[in-house]
């Protein structure tokens, strides 16, 4: 049996970083924008390298949480690195707590719109965790406290 072809795809696997792929690679490895309030807009910059020989069409898609990506398609010319923005949109909608997916960029020659292809690609993983709004949390306190104080007024008026 000849283990000369396995011992370079073993090297090539195990020294290639999370975020990189032949072809395509992104930095950082993954995006954690922490804490978030339901009010806020948060937003991140990830780097998209080509680091093959040759111009890609790079596409970025959004898999299990509310992100947008500008720009999700564009054409990146080899040993370059381009800029995209992600942002989580509708924070407000979200129920507190932990939320997390991915980002997939994938890779393939221009012009190669027929079918899956051959191509590459790297997922990302996003986290962020919505605080509760403590807004809210304040305004059913301070109702309470009233219709308790209310309550007390009430039932002392009414016991004399």
């Amino acid at each position: 049996m000849n283990h000369r072809g396995i011992i370079p795809l073993l090297f090539l696997f195990l020294l290639i970083p999370s975020a990189s792929c032949i072809g395509i690679g992104a930095s950082p490895d993954q995006i954690d924008f922490g804490m978030v309030g339901q009010e806020e807009c948060v937003a991140q910059e990830l780097y998209v390298i080509n680091t093959g020989s040759e111009t890609e069409q790079v596409l970025l898609t959004a898999n299990g949480v509310n992100l947008s990506i500008e720009p999700r398609d564009f054409v990146l010319e080899a040993k370059k690195s381009g800029v995209v923005e992600v942002s989580v949109d509708s924070i407000d909608i979200l129920k507190a707590g932990e939320h997390t997916g991915s980002i997939l960029i994938t890779a393939r020659p221009p012009g190669n719109t027929e079918g899956l292809g051959f191509g590459a690609g790297v997922k990302i993983p996003v986290s962020f965790v919505v605080k509760e709004n403590s807004n809210l949390k304040i305004f059913a306190a301070v109702v309470s406290l009233i219709a308790i104080f209310a309550i007390v007024l009430l039932w002392v008026r009414f016991n004399k």
